[in-house]
């Protein structure tokens, strides 16, 4: 019983994921590219479970399918480059495949062939390959992803549209799975695991790769605004060739204070650092090397320390003593609770409740 609900689960994870990618590869939602590489990306998943669930295909449908054994698992060697150039995708402005990222296909190709001419390779070695040349691109793609929301801090005052945490989660989540894959085929060339312990493992892993599948296809293709990015994330300037001298520096520091004083921009949720420096008439890249050197903070950061100082303001106010702490925080320019606990936490070393109970404040 057991075996046929996994055979059954795995057949309509792949039919779901070969109708996703049949949706991705036709949305005009964002970038183009990065919707057909996650289109590919999710056929190639479709295949590799195809492959695995073949016999009972070919028992219910009656259809003659061995010619396609292998060459389903052959796509599995598109997991790891796919994956990579999704993220690349989203993380990466004008990002394009070019000739030069063949060689990430090369392994694909030999297996590829092989399947087509029925050439005998043994799954030991087969497999073996596989979480070889996949495991070091997941771990690149959450180095890459780790990196990106670090630098969203330098352009944007709000990244809660944009934080990739839930891609964090997906690559995690890949990750678990395929480790999840890799313990049962190590156990069982190993002698090391009965039937119902490797069929609990495929469970597991089948059902990690349906909700992994959803999340994905969902995010990308409802949300296409969390992959709008940044034209300054991908290249950060070199603030050591930057011709701003000093002088220079001193003047639009003060430019901004007075602005942020008289203006208060900050009080806006979704300010960014293009549209400050187009009110303030400096460019982009000097006023995000004068916030880091003169003031030794990212973009994101002083954006906060201006709420936070307006939520003091309100908190230590008599007359706003009826104010919930939650109308004080959309009135200093946030638009998350979590995101202004942790800023005011940083900046006060106390939760907004309790900097609103400190004596020498009431």
């Amino acid at each position: 019983m057991k075996i046929i609900f996994i055979d059954s689960l795995a057949v309509v994870t792949a039919i779901l994921l070969l109708i996703f990618s049949v949706f991705a590869y036709t949305s005009k939602k964002s970038n183009i590219l990065r919707n057909r590489i996650l289109a590919s990306f999710l056929l190639a998943n479709s295949l590799y479970i195809i492959d695995f669930c073949l016999p009972i295909i070919i028992n219910v449908t009656g259809i003659n399918l061995s010619w396609f054994n292998g060459i389903g698992t052959a796509f599995g060697f598109l997991f790891g480059p796919l994956l990579y150039f999704y993220t690349k995708s989203i993380t990466q402005k004008d990002f394009a495949i070019t000739i030069k990222h063949l060689p990430h296909f090369f392994l694909f190709i030999i297996i590829f062939i092989g399947a087509l001419i029925k050439l005998q390779i043994s799954d030991t070695y087969l497999f073996t390959s596989l979480y070889i040349q996949t495991t070091p691109y997941m771990i690149v793609c959450i180095k890459i992803i780790l990196k990106y929301r670090l630098s969203l801090k330098n352009y944007f005052s709000s990244i809660d549209k944009l934080n990739l945490t839930w891609m964090l989660y997906v690559v995690g989540a890949f990750f678990v799975m395929w480790m999840i894959d890799l313990t049962n085929f190590t156990l069982i060339n190993l002698n090391l695991s009965n039937l119902t312990f490797r069929l609990n493992l495929t469970f597991f892993s089948l059902a990690i790769n349906f909700v992994f599948a959803i999340l994905i296809f969902y995010k990308a293709l409802q949300h296409p605004e969390i992959f709008a990015g940044t034209a300054e994330t991908e290249k950060q300037q070199k603030y050591e060739q930057s011709r701003l001298t000093e002088e220079e520096k001193s003047e639009y520091l003060y430019k901004l204070k007075e602005y942020f004083k008289e203006d208060k921009p900050y009080l806006n949720p979704e300010i960014t650092i293009a549209e400050v420096s187009h009110r303030m008439n400096v460019s982009v890249r000097y006023l995000s090397q004068i916030i880091n050197e003169s003031l030794g903070k990212n973009f994101y950061d002083f954006i906060n320390s201006y709420r936070i100082e307006e939520a003091k303001r309100q908190l230590a106010n008599e007359t706003n003593s009826k104010k919930t702490v939650l109308e004080v925080l959309y009135d200093s320019g946030f638009n998350s609770k979590s995101a202004f606990n942790s800023a005011f936490k940083k900046h006060t070393g106390f939760t907004p409740t309790e900097f609103r109970k400190q004596p020498l404040i009431n």
